[in-house]
Order: C-alpha cells, then structure tokens, then sequence
C-alpha cells in the first residue's frame, strides 16, 4: 500500500510542475508554437520528449523479449530520420514560417490538399496516441494490481493535464524531464542485467535455440524493411516533430536540435533490446503479457520503492510522448481544418477531443501490440505528406507540371493504398 502511494504521489508532484510552468501559457502562438523561440536543446527536448516514449521503452523492451534484435528499428529509424531532418529539410522548414507541415504542402498544391493531408496525417498522429495509451495503462495496471480499464481512465485524466495547459511549452519542459530521466532509467537497468548475467554471457546461453534473436529470420526481412522506411519517412512526415522544427529561433538552431536528437535516440533502443533480451532468457513466464515487460523489470529488479518511482517515472515518459502527439493534431485541426474561431480554450477543446477519441479506441478493443501501433501510425504519416514535402524540397525548381500534377495525385492515392494494404 506505500509503495502505491509513493508512486501516486511522484505523479502528483509531477503533475503540479507542469502546471506550475505552464501558467504563462495564454495565447495560441505560445501555445503552438512557444514564440518561435527554442534553441537548439528546446527543439531537441520537443523532438525527444514526444518522438521517444512508450514504443522506444516499453514497446522496445517488448519486442525484444519476443524477436530480439529488430526491437532496435524504432529507436534506430528514429535516429535516422532525425539525421535526415537536420541534414535536408531544416532549412527550408525553419525559412518557410509555416504552422503546419499541411500549410507548407498547401501553398503549392492549393487548398484541398492542405487539409487531405493534414486530416489523414492527424489520423497517423492519432493512431500512435493509442500506442501510449497502451504502454500507459500497462504501467499503471502492473504497479498499482487494478484493472486495464482503470488504468485507462486515470491515463486519460494525466494525459489531459500534461498538454491542455501548456501546449508545445510543456512539451519541452516534459521533454526535459524525460532525457534525464531516461537514460538513467535505461542505464541503471542495463548495468543490473550486465552484473546478473555475467557480462550478458548468461543470457546468450539460457535464450531459447530455437530462434534467430540476433537476426531477422524469424521477424522477417521484409517486414523489418518496410518497418524501418515507415519510421523514417513518419518521423519526416510528422507534424509534432516538424513543430519543434517550426519554433526554433533560426535555422541554426533548428538543425542543432534535430542533430542532437539523432544522436541521443539510438542507444535507448540497445539498452532496451539488453533488458528485454535478459527477460526472455530468465522471465519467459510473461508469455502474453510482454507490454508488462519494463514494468516487471523495474519492480523485480530494483528496489522497492525506488522501483516505484521509477515506474512512475516511465509512465511520466510515455505520457509525454502521448500529450505531445495530442498537440500535433490540435495543431493540424485547429491551423488546416477548423480555423473560424481563434482562442487558446478552442485549442484546448480539440486536444482533449483528440485524447478522449484515442481512449474510446483502446477500450473498444484496440490493444495490438504497441509497436504494430507504432509502425501504422508513421506510414500513414509518410505515405501521406512525405512524397509532397520531398517535391517542394528537391525538384519544385524544376518547374514540371506534369511531375507537379502526378505528385498531387499520388497525395491522394497513396494513404488509401497504405490503408487498404494494412487491412
């Protein structure tokens, strides 16, 4: 009973600063955009604090318990895009002074595209929401022994306060949080596997024969292919990343933070194929509940009531990521769809719509595992806005309407073909 109650009050504690520092937040543009004024550790801090969450932890964790090394092609794509995004599109991005990536597609292809895109990016945004809500209700679920419902509701009710108040300024300020308290978590886990299984030799030896654990052979190559380029073209496409993007302070700043991204992402996804890896070998009596997989580490592992903090830590992490996901759809909603009523309360509408749908998803049944999640919400995103924002980067200088027009017809036709190919 203490320890719940120590895990209830870190929420809390946490939950009051970020109200707390949100308080300044009261026009939409800090709201949205936080002034166009991060430099390059704020703009990483967004990109981090929402890009690596309940898929980068627990769901890596999780996949690698059950298929070993492809649990790294999040982290990793992520890394990559991140690269990519620095390296190519910064520049333009940053010069263009849109709010959307939807608005930066818009002003060459017209209207119609701008809110096609922005509505069936926000429906990828959307789909990787349930993938924390997932991660979420697992944590809270295995920590304070009540049931996934439960759990769900009082995920619902931290996601509403983490964003509703501060918008991309919390995002940042979780994002903060959640570099240091990452890689604490995920070091000290990974230290304890090292010192329990002798230097990870144990691990290679108890893992069952049986299956391809450093490999692709039992995942699938074309699925870890198609996995990895839907990563990289999402997190591209993805308007929650692109925003802290959009509010830099210049350029420069913009290109440092992505680059800092880059190289910070990676690592969390090999300290979490150890950890999931060292379960397999010694836990395989989770079985069917693999998103259970950090959590049961983090309380079997450590200590108690460090234990719990800890968890509650986790949970901090992959909230962030589900209320930054949030802003990104408010942000496409409110700047390419509904753009009749101005107001920082109207904005606050549509993120709790946007969170409270996702809920109703995951109650109804949607509890695939979080990375399937994961890998449908980023090629939705890319399938839709990636190939138009390579267009308007690389080759609208060439100035070929019949390249112009195809790519305007692939805009509409490539989502439909991803979804139905899905199904």
């Amino acid at each position: 009973m203490l320890y719940k109650l120590e895990f209830i009050v870190a929420l809390l504690i946490f939950l009051i600063l970020i109200i707390k520092f949100s308080k300044n937040v009261k026009t939409k543009d800090t709201f949205l955009l936080g002034k166009r004024d991060f430099d390059a550790k704020n703009v990483s801090y967004v990109i981090v604090g929402t890009l690596v969450g309940g898929a980068s932890t627990v769901g890596t964790v999780q996949m690698a318990f059950l298929y070993g090394l492809p649990a790294i092609i999040f982290t990793f794509g992520s890394g990559v895009a991140c690269l990519i995004l620095g390296l190519f599109f910064s520049r333009a991005l940053r010069e263009s002074e849109v709010v959307t990536v939807s608005e930066f597609i818009g002003r060459s292809f017209g209207e119609s595209v701008r809110k096609y895109s922005s509505f069936l990016s926000s429906s990828g945004i959307f789909i990787h929401i349930v993938a924390q809500y997932l991660a979420s209700a697992a944590i809270i679920s295995s920590v304070l022994n009540i049931s996934f419902k439960i759990s769900m509701i009082i995920t619902l009710f931290l996601l509403v306060c983490m964003v509703i108040f501060g918008g991309i300024v919390s995002s940042a300020f979780i994002g903060k949080i959640k570099f240091y308290i990452l890689y604490l978590l995920m070091i000290c886990s990974t230290l304890i596997v090292l010192y329990k299984s002798n230097f990870f030799k144990d691990v290679l030896n108890n893992l069952p024969k049986n299956r391809d654990w450093f490999g692709f052979a039992d995942y699938g190559y074309k699925k870890g292919w198609v996995d990895f380029l839907s990563m990289v073209i999402g997190v591209i496409s993805t308007q929650t990343y692109l925003q802290a993007i959009f509010s830099a302070k210049n350029v420069k700043e913009a290109r440092k933070g992505a680059f800092i991204s880059a190289a910070v992402i990676p690592p969390i996804g090999f300290l979490g194929i150890i950890v999931g890896l060292y379960l397999r070998a010694y836990h395989p009596e989770i079985g069917s509940l693999s998103a259970k997989a950090l959590p049961f580490f983090i309380s079997t592992y450590f200590p108690g009531w460090l234990g719990v903090i800890l968890n509650a830590f986790l949970l901090v992490i992959v909230l962030g990521t589900g209320a930054g996901l949030a802003l990104g759809v408010t942000t496409n909603m409110y700047n390419d769809i509904f753009r009749k009523k101005e107001g920082i309360n109207y904005l606050r509408c549509i993120t709790f719509l946007s969170i409270f749908g996702a809920f109703l998803i995951v109650l109804s049944g949607g509890a695939r595992k979080i990375l399937d999640w994961s890998f449908l919400s980023m090629g939705l995103r890319g399938f839709t806005v990636f190939l138009p924002l390579l267009y308007l980067l690389f080759f609208n200088k060439l100035d070929n309407l019949f390249l112009k027009k195809l790519v305007k017809l692939m805009i509409f036709v490539l989502p439909i073909a991803y979804i139905i190919m899905n199904l």
